[in-house]
């Protein structure tokens, strides 16, 4: 992006690194992911600054001792110098086009040294059902926590609305954050929805249901939030599918070598990238993984909008974005999820929907050993049933 925005220069710089040294493993989230070396073009990436008036809401400390972002034996209180550091790593807000378009200027003393990125995946709320203008509308990736061997994936949501977003694509030009002229073009999240998700995922989390998990909420005012995700890997089968539906094989192979390097370097799956067969070894894990988690929210009555184009899921089969996700105490499988301009499917259709998923999967790998991507229609009968 050309830096059409301006900087306040009367304000010292300002050193976020040093400002809380004793929790300084939060330094790693500084908009740096390996997504970026794979996928180049699999991002738009936004300058951003800190929201000083932010205040912390909720803090996951079990979370964040598993990360090693804090100390093993730390209190579970938030003493003045954590919620500094939370503050000044999380509550944040990109300088997104319209800021850019109307050269607004901001204090240079919060503004991020490097940029964060938003990043493209396949939605079905857009018209483009092949992932050219879709992705996160309304996040940012803060970055890798490296700790005891695993990666972990940090994301933040609320933070501003992005050029992928509904909103902005249906308006054709620059939305301003906060703006509720067009739906999904707000880039803001509700605090109440966002501290519903902290305790639902916690929730499932311990019954042993694979999920995103909730680091941080930084309130904003005003019944809005910031809230902060972390998972071992928040890859989405979405984030894939669009090198698929575009014809873009060497990138569908750079996004499946991707995924294997996390789940190999995260030691769930036992084979890595220089395995000869490491296609069909991940087809195979994908297709375990999904049937498991398809069973358990049907036995669970579990509701996740699991839909085509592989968007509220984990690529893992696991649980991303709470927005519409529900528990209900008997199989309420008449439910539907009011979208505003759509229903979502209901509990019945999730195993048929986790198997489709599963055929797109299937589809992509055909397409890169042959190198001509046949319909859907061709794998219907794709994976075989277990």
């Amino acid at each position: 992006m050309n830096q059409l925005w301006s900087v306040d220069e009367s304000t010292a710089s300002f050193d976020f690194k040093s400002e809380v040294s004793n929790y300084s493993n939060f330094d790693q989230l500084d908009g740096d992911h390996p997504w970026r070396d794979f996928l180049p073009e699999g991002y738009i990436d936004y300058s951003v600054r800190v929201l000083p008036e932010g205040q912390v809401a909720y803090f996951n400390f079990n979370l964040a001792k598993e990360m090693g972002l804090i100390a093993p034996n730390h209190d579970h209180l938030l003493n003045e110098d954590l919620k500094k550091k939370l503050v000044s790593t999380f509550s944040l807000r990109i300088i997104n086009e319209y800021d850019q378009k109307n050269s607004l200027r901001f204090p240079k003393k919060y503004l991020k040294p490097k940029k964060y990125m938003a990043t493209r995946y396949l939605q079905l709320q857009h018209q483009n059902k092949k992932g050219r203008t879709s992705g996160d509308g309304r996040s940012i990736w803060n970055g890798v926590v490296r700790h005891q061997g695993s990666l972990w994936d940090v994301s933040s949501r609320g933070t501003g609305v992005t050029a992928l977003s509904p909103g902005a694509v249906l308006a054709g030009r620059p939305l301003k954050s906060g703006s509720g002229n067009f739906g999904y073009g707000c880039g803001m999240a509700d605090l109440d929805e966002l501290l519903a998700a902290s305790i639902l995922a916690e929730i499932f989390h311990h019954q042993g249901i694979n999920t995103e998990r909730i680091l941080t909420i930084i309130d904003l005012g005003n019944g809005q939030g910031i809230g902060v995700r972390a998972g071992k890997n928040l890859l989405r089968p979405a984030h894939i599918f669009p090198y698929l539906k575009q014809n873009r094989r060497d990138s569908l192979r750079q996004a499946f070598d991707y995924l294997i390097i996390r789940q190999h370097r995260n030691r769930e799956w036992r084979f890595g990238i220089h395995h000869p067969q490491r296609y069909r070894l991940m087809l195979d894990q994908l297709v375990f993984s999904f049937a498991n988690f398809a069973s358990k929210l049907d036995r669970n009555y579990i509701f996740a909008w699991l839909d085509w184009d592989g968007d509220n899921v984990l690529a893992s089969a696991g649980i991303i974005d709470y927005g519409s996700v529900r528990q209900f105490g008997i199989r309420h499988d008449l439910y539907r999820y009011d979208d505003v301009e759509r229903f979502s499917t209901n509990l019945n259709q999730q195993i048929p929907k986790a198997r489709q998923i599963l055929q797109s999967f299937v589809q992509a790998l055909d397409y890169l050993e042959k190198g001509k991507r046949r319909p859907i229609s061709h794998f219907k009968n794709s994976p075989p049933p277990k």
